[in-house]
């Protein structure tokens, strides 16, 4: 396929974060009902990171804007649109991205967050890639950022699951073949008690009642998520690939949210995708939900991997059900 060049909206620069503290299976083991050996084997998780005792999801945020700014050799005061996914933002009120903003001084930016679940990111990518179509502005800093820690039960054996983390990119308009080719994004909200934190919040309020039940923590069912995502994340992804009028044959890497590594390489073999076009980090940062998908561009970013006119296909999923997708020709 012959892409003309045209107004795109193309990604200039990614950034991320992850926190220094390192949470190994063998410390997991001691917690909760958990063996190394499954988590290893199935999960595909060797270790996740874990904020600091006093560090918060906008410490994290930042940080990665910051190097995202960097690599696009942008000043944050330059930056039009701040969108954060994010399901552990430091306050409910008010927004991380207000919070991000002040931290890298954007004064200039209209600022919100966006809760997709895991899928976060990739739908604060789309709405973006919107404000810049439109031209309502000609940048925008998306980012995708979680604590999953300070939701996880550490008594419950998915506590191995959850990572921190965070990855952001700065988005522009451009004269480019280049760019964001495709998008795809949907919700179910028939699953909303597959995954979720019952307390704390308008449903049931902070209570004893809510910490006894420890209903404040992040519960899943793991069966039906998986099924569920096994499913979903190819749909997904033949979506996003048709309205680019691409094959697998025309993919370079393939960026998929990080919930466990047999279930990408099921979803890699139902596409024929071969597995070392997918790109994996959840050996080291397990799942850290909105945060995954950038934090494994810009790991293939850094590492210099990533050539002019490369294909990117991004898929997540996120509770609620939310669900989302994007094809990327990577360049200026």
């Amino acid at each position: 396929m012959m892409i003309m060049t045209g107004k795109k909206v193309i990604i200039s620069g990614t950034g991320s974060y992850v926190p220094d503290q390192v949470v190994t299976n063998d410390e997991l083991e001691k917690c909760a009902p958990t063996n190394k050996a499954w988590i290893e084997s199935v999960l595909g998780i060797k270790e996740r990171r874990r904020m600091a005792r006093g560090e918060c999801t906008s410490d994290m945020a930042a940080k990665a804007a910051v190097k995202a700014l960097e690599m696009a050799e942008m000043k944050a005061e330059d930056i039009d649109l701040i969108i954060v996914g994010t399901i552990t933002p430091d306050r409910m009120v008010p927004s991380l991205a207000t919070i991000v903003q002040r931290k890298i001084a954007a004064p200039k930016a209209a600022a919100f967050d966006l809760n997709a679940a895991c899928a976060g990111f990739v739908f604060s990518l789309i709405c973006a890639q919107q404000f810049l179509k439109n031209d309502y502005f000609q940048n925008a800093l998306v980012i995708g950022a979680d604590a999953m820690s300070v939701m996880t039960d550490y008594k419950d054996r998915t506590c191995a699951y959850y990572g921190d983390g965070a990855g952001a990119v700065v988005l522009k308009n451009a004269k480019s073949q280049n760019g964001i080719l495709s998008t795809y994004f949907a919700s179910d909200g028939q699953s909303k008690d597959m995954v979720t934190t019952f307390g704390g919040n308008a449903e049931y309020p902070p209570s004893y009642e809510v910490l006894d039940r420890r209903w404040h923590y992040l519960r899943m069912a793991g069966k039906e998520v998986g099924i569920t995502a096994s499913e979903v994340i190819p749909h997904a992804i033949r979506r996003a690939m048709e309205e680019a009028a691409i094959t697998v044959d025309d993919i370079a890497y393939l960026v998929p949210h990080q919930p466990n590594l047999s279930l990408l390489k099921k979803c890699a073999s139902v596409l024929n995708i071969p597995e070392e076009k997918v790109v994996i980090t959840l050996d080291r940062y397990a799942n850290a939900s909105s945060a995954n998908i950038p934090l494994a561009l810009d790991k293939i970013n850094r590492e210099g991997k990533l050539k002019e006119g490369d294909k990117i296909v991004m898929a997540t999923i996120g509770a609620g059900w939310t669900w989302g997708s994007a094809v990327i020709q990577w360049g200026q």
